[in-house]
């Protein structure tokens, strides 16, 4: 028997938290930390190029620096983008969004739509401040859900679950 449902209607500010917590999840994923590794040893070995570089060495040496700056940078601003857009499309504000946890199915809904999703869908959780994202088995993608729909004991039973 499912539990009682909660919901909530979602607001700009909650949508902007939980992109936040999506975005972070992205940044910090073991290929994004290759990733940022790269770009540290890139702009290590570009400033110690322009440090030792002589004063002939053209305005590509001595732009390197900014262009790996520039690179982190806009790989920051795009998955933060990725992530707001992401969340509004499923959760646009306004939409009331309620989550029940069956014995081993996640329901959510928002606004006129419904999934219904068994545990073994998740391959793995991770708990934000504002938002539950569970990434799926087949697929590199996650889905969001409001931290506020889900209890602690739920957090606990869905780890259990997915394993």
């Amino acid at each position: 028997m499912p539990e009682p449902t909660r919901s909530l209607t979602m607001d700009e500010a909650l949508l902007r938290r939980m992109a936040a917590d999506a975005a972070v999840y992205s940044l910090t994923r073991p290929w994004a930390l290759v990733m940022w590794a790269a770009l540290t040893a890139g702009l290590v070995v570009s400033i110690l190029n322009v440090s030792g570089a002589e004063a002939d060495a053209g305005p590509l040496v001595t732009w390197m620096p900014v262009a790996v700056l520039a690179l982190a940078g806009y790989a920051v601003w795009l998955t933060v983008a990725s992530a707001r857009r992401a969340v509004r499309a499923a959760m646009p504000a306004g939409t009331t969004v309620w989550v029940s946890l069956d014995t081993t199915v996640l329901r959510v809904g928002a606004g006129t739509r419904t999934s219904e999703l068994p545990f073994d869908t998740f391959r793995s959780l991770r708990a934000g401040r504002d938002a539950v994202l569970l990434r799926l088995r087949s697929a590199s993608v996650v889905t969001a859900i409001p931290r506020a729909l889900v209890s602690d004991e739920d957090l606990a039973r869905l780890r259990a679950a997915i394993g």
